[in-house]
């Protein structure tokens, strides 16, 4: 896995650093030492400038069963809770075991699979509302954005199109109240976002975390996954501690609800999907950026 930082520079370029490989200990989150400038950006040690942050229709088969066709001509069991397809036009031997989903205080549906121990959305929140119908502020202004220190979400590029493919962005006050996600549910911990790669890794995806939780489609530059565990990860963008919006297409970044408590208190940590990657990189940001929210099963 590799830890990043997602920051930028002037001409509105994506800055990724100090990145490492994630192995199977523990992330050392006090090595990493960032600066920030008046607007809110940050810089790394190192100052490197990278980029930071159907199957067809079933058919009967000789003993009156129904099967699914893959798009090699193989068939497969339409039982419920596994698919064996992974979308690139091959089968793999991983299946995808579906969970009972979620419905949060709006109405909204998610579907749900089980990975390991843990059950996680595979979806990205959607809700305008906290899980005790309190409603969360629409914030679309830029200096309205960059000074709030409460709840807030908004669509890429405000624009409500982007609603049903990649949901919401939210900043990390939202998070913070614990309310965010539907009741049963909450926001990943970075220890619990660990726990979810190392079950990838113990099962032969060492390196390739990432590219099994990624979509088949939707990333650009050839940067699509297996997606073998229908989690689903799209590249949904973040938007930016100033307002503006980066990186749709290429970056998919989740917040964790773990937030640094010494230094880096103005932190809290994401889990990230580049398109160039096939690993699940691991970075920290200020609270104000806004990013995805994936919910775990309590």
């Amino acid at each position: 896995m590799k830890k990043i930082v997602l920051g930028f520079i002037a001409l509105g370029l994506l800055t990724l650093a100090g990145c490492e490989k994630d192995d199977d200990t523990d992330m050392d989150t006090t090595a990493k030492t960032e600066t920030s400038d008046s607007d809110g950006r940050t810089d790394s040690d190192k100052g490197d400038d990278i980029t930071d942050t159907s199957s067809d229709e079933g058919t009967d088969s000789d003993d009156g069963t129904t099967e699914t066709s893959s798009d090699d001509g193989s068939t497969g069991s339409d039982d419920e809770g596994t698919d064996t397809d992974s979308g690139d036009g091959t089968t793999d031997d991983s299946t995808v075991e579906y969970g009972e989903g979620a419905t949060d205080i709006v109405g909204n549906t998610y579907k749900s699979v089980i990975i390991g121990d843990q059950e996680w959305m595979a979806e990205n929140l959607r809700t305008t509302k906290y899980s005790d119908g309190t409603p969360i502020p629409n914030v679309t202004d830029e200096t309205e954005w960059y000074n709030d220190t409460t709840g807030a979400w908004c669509h890429y590029d405000n624009d409500n199109k982007y609603d049903t493919i990649y949901g919401k962005l939210y900043n990390w006050y939202a998070v913070e109240t614990s309310k965010l996600c539907p009741t049963g549910w909450h926001v990943p911990t970075d220890s619990e976002w660990t726990e979810l790669t190392d079950y990838l890794y113990s099962n032969g995806y060492s390196g390739e975390e990432g590219k099994v939780l990624k979509a088949t489609s939707g990333w650009d530059e050839d940067g699509n996954g297996t997606d073998n565990y229908g989690w689903n990860g799209l590249p949904g963008g973040y938007r930016y501690g100033l307002g503006d919006f980066y990186s749709i297409g290429s970056i998919s970044s989740w917040w964790s609800s773990s937030y640094y408590d010494t230094y880096f208190s103005s932190y809290a940590e994401t889990r990230n999907l580049l398109n160039s990657f096939d690993d699940v990189s691991l970075g920290s940001n200020f609270k104000m950026f806004g990013h995805s929210v994936r919910c775990l099963k309590d």
